[in-house]
């Protein structure tokens, strides 16, 4: 499946710039991070290393054979990434008790500058 505009056009290269999207283990994430790839849009998606629920480990599992891996609350980390992949959109579905965490992503978003 192909992103279209509301024209019914299909998006240029231009229009769908790298994306990361963080929290794709949780229940909304997992959709945002479906349709992302499902689009063509060039996806990058950050996960925990690990999770405390039983439920996720399957997703998180899946998402790292993919290539997914890292954590917001490293900043370096962050503006390494935002800068090696040239991350133009940041969609975070994070939530809960990790909301404040990204403060971090915040930052790096900030340093790196490379984010619409």
């Amino acid at each position: 499946m192909k992103s279209t505009h509301m024209n019914g056009s299909y998006p240029n290269e231009s229009e769908t710039g790298q994306t990361l999207v963080i929290g794709s283990s949780g229940f909304i994430g997992r959709f945002i991070t479906e349709a992302c790839l499902d689009s063509g849009r060039p996806t990058y998606i950050l996960v925990r290393s690990s999770s405390n629920s039983p439920s996720k480990a399957s997703t998180i599992k899946f998402l790292q054979d993919k290539g997914a891996i890292g954590s917001i609350t490293d900043q370096e980390f962050m503006e390494k990434v935002l800068r090696e992949y040239k991350i133009e959109v940041v969609i975070s579905a994070v939530g809960g008790e990790s909301i404040l965490d990204q403060f971090s992503l915040i930052e790096a978003i900030k340093n790196v500058n490379t984010v619409k």
